[in-house]
């Protein structure tokens, strides 16, 4: 039996800034409300953020929002605990 690939979909609201140095944003995965995070260190390697000040953050993550999107429903299947997006997930 082929398992059935979840629907993940990704509100527009806006992230936010935790503790751990991770930008947080919402998705639902077949209507459950999660959290998917992505590192400040992934949006200044592959985004473009000069800094990891909120603003930088920010427009690096809506600049390159389809494509974190995309890995994070690539990686969607292999998280256990927490949904984390690192540096490493955009070099596949």
């Amino acid at each position: 039996m082929e398992m059935q690939l979840p629907e993940i979909y990704f509100p527009n609201s806006q992230p936010t800034i935790t503790a751990n140095k991770t930008l947080a944003f919402d998705a639902l995965v077949d209507g459950q409300n999660e959290t998917c995070e992505i590192s400040f260190e992934a949006l200044t390697d592959h985004f473009g953020a000069p800094s990891e000040k909120q603003h930088d953050l920010l427009a690096a993550f809506m600049r390159g929002k389809t494509r974190i999107h995309e890995i994070a429903r690539r990686k969607w299947p292999d998280v256990v605990d927490r949904w984390l997006l690192v540096t490493a997930d955009f070099y596949a």
